[in-house]
């Protein structure tokens, strides 16, 4: 059964493009060590707060990157203030 992990967030820095290129190369480590996140999605409400998306296959997949501490995560997490986290069940994608 896929999931999604869901972060609520707001940004520490005005640097929008460092805090992408931040995420981005985090997505592109988690990859390449763990099997997902399958997919990402991130997006902005007009308030500026963030809500950032990763689909993984399972529970165990997600919960194995997140207890290896990356320090990549560390660096991407000091740039936001994170409001609230999620972790829902992947029901229908098309």
């Amino acid at each position: 059964m896929s999931i999604v992990r869901i972060t609520r967030f707001t940004a520490n820095t005005p640097d929008t493009d460092g805090m992408l290129a931040k995420r981005a190369e985090l997505i592109a480590t988690v990859r390449a060590a763990f099997p997902g996140p399958t997919a990402t999605t991130l997006t902005r409400t007009a308030d500026g707060s963030w809500t950032d998306a990763w689909t993984w296959d399972s529970d165990a997949d997600a919960d194995a990157a997140a207890a290896a501490r990356l320090p990549l995560a560390a660096e991407a997490f000091a740039l936001v203030t994170v409001t609230g986290t999620a972790t829902v069940e992947l029901v229908d994608a098309r």
